[in-house]
């Protein structure tokens, strides 16, 4: 087997091992929202804990990235996919810190307090991991209008973020309790809007794997509107 057939045999299991991640963040979040919607606490303290095996699958494939580039020394695409590799890992446990807080505030909330607020934060909640699988799926077949598309969704979760915590600066709250209720649901609607723009920025840099530049999406598309 030639030098070029086994770095090509090494990237391939490395690209397989990001999307392995990257499933595993996508599913964590969707478990992390059914246990929220349910207010599933005890499924909510084991999810907590899921959390470190992602934290060391990232730095596991960060490692093996640095050594692809120190010792196979890629070129021209191969070199921006690998750079770009490390860019949607770090995005990748970025969402997932952001499923443990949903998981934390399932834990620590009062699932009793302003109800009619959890099937709009759970919604963008799953938006935000059916963003992650369609951004993955751009990243593996470097398809750029797929990723331009999926970052253009975080739109629908920005909007979803203003009106829900529009809604929630206006109650007024009968004591400390419902307040710091309000309070973890504001938090947590900051969060999701964060991990929609991390998963844009993963979107981001497909590009960058494709021609070579730097595109920022939001600003893109703030400007087409």
């Amino acid at each position: 087997m030639g030098t070029a057939t086994r770095f090509d045999d090494k990237l391939s299991s490395y690209y397989r091992n990001i999307m392995y991640m990257g499933t595993l963040v996508e599913q964590y979040l969707i478990d992390v929202t059914r246990a929220f919607s349910e207010c599933d606490r005890d499924a909510a303290r084991e999810l907590i804990e899921v959390d470190i095996k992602i934290d060391e699958m990232q730095v596991s494939l960060e490692q093996e990235s640095v050594m692809l580039l120190l010792l196979q020394s890629p070129v021209a695409r191969d070199l921006r996919k690998i750079i770009t590799s490390i860019k949607v890992l770090a995005n990748l446990e970025r969402i997932g810190d952001y499923g443990v807080h949903l998981a934390k505030l399932t834990v620590k909330g009062d699932p009793s307090l302003f109800t009619r607020f959890i099937p709009r934060i759970a919604d963008m909640a799953r938006n935000g991991a059916s963003m992650i699988r369609d951004s993955l799926t751009a990243y593996i077949e470097d398809d750029q209008e797929l990723a331009v598309a999926t970052a253009g969704r975080d739109e629908h979760i920005d909007a979803l973020k203003k009106d829900i915590i529009r809604e929630l600066i206006l109650l007024q709250p009968a004591n400390e309790n419902e307040m710091r209720q309000i309070y973890r649901y504001i938090s947590i609607c900051k969060d999701l809007e964060r991990l929609g723009d991390h998963i844009t920025t993963i979107c981001e840099w497909v590009l960058f794997t494709v021609n070579g530049k730097i595109v920022d999406l939001n600003r893109a598309r703030s400007v087409g509107e």
